[in-house]
């Protein structure tokens, strides 16, 4: 199965924003009746709620809502 995204392709990325064996992915995992921000100006840090899972560069960065300490990402720049 290959699912390919438009924004990607707009501002030249290869190989992102495709879901495909040797693509680079990025993807986010929530549940959309339990997501809510729950960051304010006084606790600009707290973290939200319902996200489960973030995968960055295809490895887990939060998993079970929990950050993993893994750090994948990379600077993006036109055509790479």
């Amino acid at each position: 199965m290959e699912l390919d995204f438009l924004s990607a392709k707009t501002f030249g990325l290869k190989d992102r924003g495709i879901i495909k064996n040797g693509a680079f992915a990025d993807i986010i995992i929530f549940d959309p009746e339990r997501i809510v921000d729950r960051a304010d100006f006084s606790n600009p840090f707290l973290k939200p709620d319902g996200i489960r899972y973030v995968f960055v560069n295809g490895l887990p960065a939060i998993k079970d809502g929990e950050p993993t300490g893994i750090r994948n990402g990379v600077i993006l720049r036109n055509g790479g």
